[in-house]
């Protein structure tokens, strides 16, 4: 996977481990044909990131909002 330029931030234990739970969430929520996609997986990810940055930390929420993103 190719990191992010846009992205330069480290984050605490805690807010990794609620980023992973949101990242594992929406994964599972794929449909099939799309789960084992890397592509799909980053998508998420970098939605994930984004929604932290700006102050979201509900990980129900989180996978949600990713979910949405790639499905709008």
């Amino acid at each position: 996977m190719t990191p992010s330029r846009s992205i330069r931030c480290a984050y605490d234990p805690e807010t990794a481990a609620i980023m992973t739970h949101a990242l594992d969430r929406a994964c599972r929520a794929l449909p099939t044909q799309f789960s084992g996609s890397d592509y799909m997986r980053r998508k998420l990810a970098l939605h994930i990131i984004h929604q932290v940055e700006a102050g979201e930390h509900d990980p129900a929420r989180l996978a949600g909002l990713a979910l949405f993103s790639v499905t709008r």
